[in-house]
């Protein structure tokens, strides 16, 4: 993963920090122990980055946290 998706990654991840502290009611839908996976409708490359590390990776549960047009959806994830 170069710089470039890593800082992309932790502005992504402080904005949903953000809306989730805004919104706790959005942690209901994330169940206990899971991974959350960033992905962005604006920003194909990084959402790529992040679903192959999921899907690679051997641990357990896994949520998308997805934004498009400035709002956050939360949903399943699928290998």
């Amino acid at each position: 993963m170069t710089k470039q998706l890593i800082k992309k990654n932790i502005e992504l991840s402080h904005e949903f920090d953000t809306y989730v502290a805004d919104h706790p009611a959005a942690l209901k839908r994330i169940p206990s122990g899971a991974h959350i996976i960033i992905t962005s409708a604006h920003d194909a490359a990084l959402s790529a980055a992040n679903t192959s590390i999921a899907r690679n990776s051997r641990s357990g549960k896994f949520v998308e946290a997805h934004k498009s047009d400035g709002s956050w959806r939360i949903r399943e994830f699928q290998k």
